[in-house]
């Protein structure tokens, strides 16, 4: 079991401990009604989410990050490969809770502070948004603003995995939970 995990169904999705009052099972619907974890993990399961057979989209809301003090509502779809990329989808709610930045336009970068990672922990593969550090395939996270309660979607761009790979674990902030076992599907 790994650190501060959320999993997103698959065959390592499992549901344990402390995670239980913090994480609910998503088969085939957004989570709308669904509690979701309102702080970062805090133990070595801490978090976990099911997304189950990849048509749902995990949800959960994650604390603040250096640049943004509020909390942020994270959907995350399955990962989608055309080719030889693969694409991420994740939109992002600023929910309120920082007194400096909740009147003014909300970046993406603000909310994530920098680009996602994708896992392959039985392969020992990672995988980063496609490009140089100036000139990556992603939504400009600096130009890409919302305002409190409004979402803003994050699209990125990383190659295409293996065949045989069905699931990959997701990174998108070191201090949010792990989403791990997102589906791959493939166009």
């Amino acid at each position: 079991m790994r650190n501060g995990t959320k999993s997103a169904g698959g065959p390592r999705g499992v549901l344990v401990g402390a995670a239980l009052v913090a994480a609910v099972a998503l088969a085939g619907c957004t989570g709308d009604d669904a509690p979701a974890p309102t702080a970062g993990p805090t133990g070595s399961t801490a978090g976990l989410v099911s997304v189950g057979d990849g048509e749902a989209v995990v949800e959960f809301t994650a604390p603040g990050t250096y640049s943004y003090g509020g909390d942020v509502r994270v959907a995350v779809q399955p990962l989608t490969v055309e080719g030889r990329t693969m694409e991420l989808r994740v939109t992002l709610t600023p929910l309120g809770g920082d007194d400096e930045a909740d009147d003014d336009r909300i970046s993406v970068f603000a909310m994530l502070d920098g680009s996602p990672v994708l896992s392959d922990i039985e392969r020992l593969t990672q995988y980063k948004v496609i490009g140089i550090p100036n000139d990556t395939m992603e939504t400009d996270p600096v130009a890409a603003q919302t305002v409190v309660d409004q979402p803003v979607l994050y699209q990125a761009w990383f190659p295409a995995p293996d065949e045989d790979v069905d699931v990959l674990d997701l990174v998108l902030h070191p201090s949010w939970p792990t989403v791990t076992d997102l589906p791959v599907t493939r166009g």
